[in-house]
């Protein structure tokens, strides 16, 4: 953390046992040690909030990049509604000009409700009345 060798630590134990005295020196250690604990708990913890920090940098640019990259598909979908919308307008759709079908034969109106006659009126008297070839068959 501080790059100080045996050697260093050495000369400064030295160095304070000459100066401070062998009655001042144990008390010293600890005034030194505590901090020392005290610095390095604090580099640590700005390490650590340094590393928290990069992570969350990190977390923020990925999902940047995902809001972007769907920002995109959500624009490509855009425009392609866009273009759909634009050919349907162009491309109106008309009614044919002739029915799709013609009957071959006039179409014979057949009775199948108690209201027939109520709906079609004159037309269903004579249509009632009119020969419809049928076949009976019966399961035996």
């Amino acid at each position: 953390m501080l790059n100080v060798g045996m050697t260093e630590l050495l000369c400064f134990a030295i160095i304070a046992l000459l100066v401070l005295g062998p009655e001042k020196l144990p008390e010293a250690a600890r005034f030194a040690a505590k901090w020392y604990g005290k610095a390095k708990r604090f580099i640590q913890s700005v390490q650590t909030e340094v590393d928290r920090e990069l992570k969350l940098s990190d977390f923020r640019e990925e999902i940047q990049k995902e809001i972007d990259r769907m920002t995109e598909i959500e624009q490509r979908l855009q425009k392609q509604l866009d273009h759909l919308t634009q050919s349907t307008q162009q491309e109106k759709i008309q009614e044919p000009s002739s029915p799709l079908y013609t009957w071959l034969s006039p179409c014979r109106l057949t009775p199948f409700s108690a209201n027939f006659v109520e709906l079609h009126g004159a037309d269903a008297v004579k249509v009632s009345r009119s020969y419809l070839p049928s076949t009976l068959k019966i399961a035996v």
